[in-house]
């Protein structure tokens, strides 16, 4: 394991916000106040095609164990269908996303 990933683990982050912004963008904000924003323009295939309606990308929440993740149907209890959900790992979007300049 490289050095910054030894650094990142030792310390990981949680995600405290998750705002969907133009052209499938995220703009997330973890626990040590940074904001950082990932794009999910490339990811919009396989599982993640649904998240090309935009009201569904809109949709997007931090679910029970810390990832960002949208509901496939949102008639369905997610919390009881564990496959009603697609996420994506908050490790992951850390170390993918890069930070916002204020």
């Amino acid at each position: 394991m490289g050095n910054e990933l030894k650094k990142y683990f030792a310390n990981p982050r949680k995600i405290k916000e998750v705002k969907p912004l133009e052209n499938y963008i995220l703009l997330i904000t973890f626990d040590n106040g940074e904001k950082r924003k990932y794009s999910m323009k490339n990811e919009l295939k396989g599982v993640f095609n649904i998240l090309k309606d935009e009201e569904k990308f809109c949709s997007v929440f931090i679910n029970e164990v810390g990832n960002v993740a949208w509901n496939i149907d949102d008639n369905i209890d997610s919390s009881v269908h564990w496959g009603n959900q697609i996420d994506l790992c908050k490790d992951m979007l850390y170390m993918e996303s890069v930070p916002v300049s204020l």
